[in-house]
């Protein structure tokens, strides 16, 4: 079930195993198809050639045949007893025709060898008693065969006739017997029948049904394996392979012939056997490729699950195989890690969001009425005129501006130019209400003044230079700068003062910052929150660790080109 549903559903699967197995298959199928056609054609090429090679071969032993036939007929036409019994003139009595009949059955018994063999006088008609015994009726004395040979003077002709006894064709060597002045004194015929050059043929024994055949110049068959086939009309036939080769003697030519069906059987079996085992490649490729296309697709899918869990807030670690490392592999890695950071993320987010409603519960238990402070300090600023007391009315104006911008009806933003007059009037009501003086040096860029900024992030640091900076110099010497400038996209607050530095109890791991009590509820870690919060990590307060005197603090804040 899991098979079928995995095999719907994964469509990166079926792409892949689409793809690869047109890339695969077509090829295989082909190189099949190209192989079966590359093995049929030189199945062909070498049936062809052993054919002609063999025939070739058979023609040879043919004309070897034919050559012995000669050698053998010289040797007949060079008896002399034969040459001094055609020269004696023709018998005129039945006792001289006797003596001549008796003579030449000596002669031939002497001579023949093999094969039948016959002795014609050149006038037979003279020879009634021995023409009766001759059995050689096929060619007659008016045959123009012995004229043609008597032509030929020392060279025979092969010819061929039917014999009604055997019913079979008999080939037959007719040559002239010449005396030393080449006066012809007779013919002398040997005669072979065709099954005798049929045995001289050799068939391959890889062909049941292989064929031999003599066709003479007009195409009649002379000899075949079929005696009832002789003189008939060759013709080639499209069923059957054949070739042929021309023979030495008579215009004859030997033909060999093979069934189609015998070489396309072995065709045949190429042709099937090529197809099993390109079937069966094919069906074992496609198993291999399904198991290969899963090893990658399926811990795909699997992921793809897992997102459509994680998408409705599970928030689980992908399982896989921690020895993969391949992409695959470091695809889930890098998924997991995504995970991690995700729920880092959101633990980060809930701790942030904890810290600000934090911040701003103590922002709220710390608020009072503003109507009622500010009647308060108007009412110590009246008494401290009337008493003639001008530094407690004018530390009253300046803590009464404090705590106006300090509460500003709960607007977060302000101005560089009315933050940096907020820390300012803090210093001087730090100056007022103290006996220690001290120094400050503002230095600000004109241009960014006009800049917005979040509020009360220079006063907890200025405080923090007031009481752990100057405080712990003697009397007249301490100093504070406050610089304000622009760096590139940021606007960076420097506060610096020349009190003992950073103690190590004070620091933080984190930037340096230094970690105190805050003040009012609003101290140096808060600041550095609250820029947190509302920006990123890449801003917030920095100390500088580097100073070996005093104590230095940047603030980083973005640059927005928004004015209020």
């Amino acid at each position: 079930m899991k098979t079928k549903r995995f095999s719907f559903l994964n469509k990166l699967f079926n792409r892949m195993f689409l793809l690869m197995s047109i890339c695969i298959f077509v090829p295989v199928a082909l190189l099949g198809y190209l192989s079966y056609e590359k093995s049929r054609n030189q199945l062909e090429s070498v049936t062809s050639q052993l054919l002609e090679d063999n025939l070739r071969l058979n023609a040879y032993q043919l004309n070897n045949f034919f050559k012995s036939v000669e050698k053998e007929s010289e040797k007949m036409i060079a008896s002399k007893e034969l040459q001094n019994l055609l020269r004696v003139e023709p018998p005129k009595t039945y006792e001289q025709q006797l003596g001549f009949i008796n003579g030449m059955v000596d002669v031939i018994i002497q001579l023949k060898g093999s094969y039948e063999l016959y002795v014609i006088p050149r006038s037979i008609d003279q020879y009634p008693n021995y023409r009766k015994l001759l059995t050689l009726n096929k060619l007659g004395p008016e045959s123009d065969v012995f004229d043609r040979a008597y032509k030929l003077q020392r060279k025979g002709i092969w010819v061929h006739v039917w014999d009604e006894n055997s019913q079979k064709p008999i080939f037959i060597y007719v040559r002239a017997i010449l005396a030393n002045n080449l006066e012809p004194l007779g013919i002398l015929a040997i005669q072979i029948p065709d099954y005798i050059f049929l045995r001289e043929m050799k068939s391959p024994s890889s062909f049941e049904n292989y064929t031999f055949l003599m066709a003479d110049h007009e195409n009649n068959i002379i000899s075949h394996t079929s005696s009832g086939r002789y003189n008939e009309k060759y013709v080639p036939r499209t069923d059957r392979f054949e070739t042929e080769i021309e023979l030495e003697e008579g215009g004859w030519k030997l033909i060999a012939a093979v069934p189609q069906k015998d070489i396309s059987g072995t065709i045949e079996q190429i042709k099937k056997f090529t197809v099993w085992i390109v079937v069966g490649g094919l069906f074992l490729i496609a198993i291999l490729l399904t198991l290969i296309v899963r090893s990658v697709t399926l811990p795909i899918h699997k992921m793809v699950i897992h997102m459509n869990k994680v998408r409705q807030g599970e928030l689980t670690p992908f399982r896989f195989s921690q020895t993969s490392e391949d992409e695959v592999g470091q695809l889930a890695q890098g998924y997991n890690q995504m995970i991690s950071g995700m729920t880092e993320l959101l633990k980060t987010t809930k701790q942030m969001e904890a810290d600000k409603r934090q911040l701003e519960l103590q922002t709220l238990n710390h608020q009072i009425n503003p109507h009622f402070f500010y009647n308060t300090l108007d009412a110590i600023k009246w008494r401290a005129e009337f008493a003639h007391e001008n530094k407690i009315a004018t530390m009253v104006m300046k803590l009464a501006n404090l705590l106006r911008f300090s509460l500003n009806n709960g607007e977060e933003w302000t101005t560089v130019e009315r933050e940096i007059e907020h820390a300012n009037n803090y210093l001087d009501i730090e100056l007022l209400k103290s006996n220690r003086t001290f120094q400050v040096f503002i230095q600000v860029d004109p241009d960014i003044l006009k800049l917005k900024v979040i509020k009360l992030i220079l006063q907890p640091i200025v405080e923090n230079a007031v009481k752990h900076g100057v405080n712990e110099v003697p009397e007249g010497k301490g100093k504070i700068r406050l610089t304000a400038k622009r760096s590139e996209r940021d606007i960076v607050f420097i506060i610096e003062d020349n009190g003992p530095g950073m103690r190590h109890e004070h620091a933080l791991e984190t930037k340096g910052l230094p970690e105190g009590e805050p003040h009012h509820g609003i101290g140096l870690s808060n600041v550095h929150k609250r820029l947190q919060l509302h920006f990123s990590s890449d801003y917030g307060v920095q100390v500088d660790t580097k100073a070996t005197q005093g104590f230095r603090v940047i603030i980083r804040h973005p640059t927005s080109t928004d004015t209020i």
